[in-house]
């Protein structure tokens, strides 16, 4: 396991889903999810060591596993995999614990679709500079 590639990609990939899920949750659409759920988006510190977290897992998912296409490409979908994953049945989980509407949860498990594909592509990027041969040889 290179450990550079690890921390690095886990650093870029947490810092850039992070200030991405920021920009949208805070600054885009922020009157949608006040509207939807009522929610603020409070505690930036621990949402901070979340996506830190969110990307470590990425990246170790990412580089044990076989990529079978273009690096960058497979990056995204293993993004968009992990934002349906890490998203939807919790958010359906909290529409019934908590009477969100339905509607939200695949508005906001959509959202995550793209931001994690957005983390995938970056460490995709990460691990495929300076090697044309694959992780595995």
């Amino acid at each position: 396991m290179n450990l550079i590639k690890l921390s690095q990609a886990t650093l870029a990939s947490g810092v850039v889903m992070w200030g991405v899920a920021g920009l949208w949750h805070q600054v885009i659409m922020a009157q949608f999810y006040q509207n939807e759920t009522d929610a603020t988006h409070e505690g930036t510190g621990v949402i901070f060591i979340a996506y830190l977290v969110l990307g470590l897992l990425m990246t170790y998912l990412y580089s044990s596993g076989k990529i079978q296409g273009r690096p960058v490409i497979e990056g995204i979908r293993f993004g968009a995999i992990i934002g349906l994953l890490w998203v939807f049945p919790h958010e359906l989980a909290m529409a019934g614990a908590h009477g969100e509407p339905l509607s939200y949860v695949f508005k906001n498990a959509a959202w995550h679709l793209v931001e994690q594909a957005i983390g995938g592509f970056i460490i995709a990027w990460i691990y495929s500079r300076g090697s044309r041969k694959t992780r595995y040889g």
